[in-house]
């Protein structure tokens, strides 16, 4: 099982990674296992968002990653909580986890493509089961990002064992310094937005609703 994974890079037409995203890629893999390789070595790993970033405006699939318990407790709750900008937060029910969502009212509705989203989830919830303190547990999620490449988004957790608990909830406001959570001993995991590529569904909407449209009039 990979503890860290690095997320898909671009590739040119001859199927060889872009130069510059082959070197983005190095140095984010060497930054990110230097920090974990420092956080074992001194007993604090954390827990994290596997790769630390999501796609900009995408329904990106996303893993939680409890990597040990409280002291040598086992896990047995992990209640995660929804950063605002999130139209919608659907968990991954697996690994015999009962899976809750609670919800919350939004300020002001946002646009959806069922209509005006009014309200959206607030904490998810993983309990009912027991993940050994000497084994790690991943905890998937699908979620519908902002589009605003460069904002990072804190999942504040709350671990909970048999004996005691952890509350990963500190953040850092400062974006462009996000790295300067680690000075924290109990850094929320978070995700960093980065532009994607291409649009998720290969074209923008409105490319796609007016091919739609086209379509409905010859039939």
């Amino acid at each position: 099982m990979r503890y860290l994974r690095l997320g898909p890079t671009s590739r040119t037409p001859n199927n060889k990674p872009k130069n510059k995203d082959v070197r983005r890629s190095v140095l984010t893999t060497t930054v990110c296992i230097g920090f974990l390789f420092s956080f074992v070595a001194n007993g604090q790993a954390h827990i994290i968002i596997e790769d630390m970033e999501g796609q900009a405006g995408y329904n990106d699939m996303l893993t939680l990653i409890i990597p040990h318990g409280c002291g040598l407790s086992p896990t047995t709750e992990v209640r995660m909580k929804i950063p605002d900008g999130i139209k919608f937060a659907v968990p991954y029910k697996g690994d015999g986890w009962e899976v809750e969502t609670t919800k919350r009212k939004v300020d002001k509705p946002v646009a959806g493509e069922g209509g005006p989203i009014s309200e959206v989830a607030d904490e998810i919830i993983w309990k009912g089961n027991s993940l050994p303190s000497d084994q790690m547990g991943l905890f998937r999620f699908m979620v519908g990002l902002p589009n605003t490449p460069g904002k990072v988004l804190y999942f504040k957790t709350i671990q909970k064992c048999e004996d005691g608990e952890e509350r990963w909830v500190d953040t850092h406001d400062n974006d462009e310094e996000y790295w300067r959570v680690w000075l924290h001993k109990t850094p929320a995991p978070f995700a960093v937005l980065v532009e994607p590529d291409k649009p998720q569904l290969g074209v923008d909407m409105q490319t796609l609703q007016k091919a739609r449209s086209e379509m409905a009039a010859t039939q």
